[in-house]
């Protein structure tokens, strides 16, 4: 079985309105919702922002509900020039920009007492990520870069960018791979561009988070097939 997570309400209506045979479990203040989605048994949940949720919401799928994938569909803001709004990124690997220990010796992103802090997606995810065929959008593989903040300037977001090497930034990823990696569990994170590289990103986002969510879908549908 597959889990699936999406972050907000648009994130999460264009699965669920797709999604048959549902049946409902609210745990935690989050509501789980198994069924079908194009022939695949999957739980969906709206997790809430931030990485605490995100965490919190990854944990539960996998103890509870024994998916043995998780995928987030959802999201992100650009990085980098050549991303455009509506565009797909697939996470290579995902990493917390805000996380900061670097007065103990550590690099920027690392968390202390862990080996890992560059989580990467499940290599047959990924490969059979690179198969999908698509002509409405352009497909990207790369860094995601997660911190609780919407960065929204022009000159952070090119930071940001320039000094992780990323593609794109969101508020869920890292912390849904850290508790996958801690778990032993396959992951893929999806995130489409619902604000480019622009002051104006706040203002984007209202216009096309809709936009990117479907395009997020579209992409998972063909991954589950």
């Amino acid at each position: 079985m597959t889990g699936i997570i999406g972050a907000v309400p648009e994130e999460a209506q264009v699965i669920k309105k797709e999604m048959i045979n549902i049946s409902e479990e609210t745990i935690g203040g989050l509501t789980f919702f198994k069924g079908k989605f194009y022939d695949e048994d999957i739980v969906f949940v709206q997790s809430g922002v931030g990485k605490v949720n995100a965490a919190m919401t990854a944990t539960i799928l996998i103890t509870r509900y024994n998916v043995d994938k998780v995928i987030f569909s959802g999201v992100a803001g650009s990085l980098d020039r050549k991303v455009k709004v509506g565009d797909v990124v697939i996470g290579t690997e995902m990493i917390q920009h805000d996380a900061d220990a670097t007065e103990f010796g550590y690099e920027i992103g690392q968390i202390p007492q862990m080996d890992e802090w560059k989580f990467k997606s499940a290599p047959k995810l990924l490969e059979k990520s690179k198969n999908i065929k698509n002509d409405k959008f352009e497909l990207f593989f790369g860094r995601i870069l997660t911190g609780d903040q919407f960065i929204s300037k022009k000159d952070e977001k090119k930071r940001l960018g320039e000094k992780f090497e990323a593609l794109c930034v969101d508020m869920e990823s890292a912390a849904v791979a850290q508790v996958c990696y801690r778990l032993n569990t396959d992951f893929l994170i999806l995130r489409s561009i619902s604000d480019s590289l622009t002051d104006e990103s706040g203002m984007e986002y209202d216009v096309f988070v809709e936009l990117a969510a479907n395009n997020s879908k579209e992409i998972l549908k063909e991954i589950l097939k």
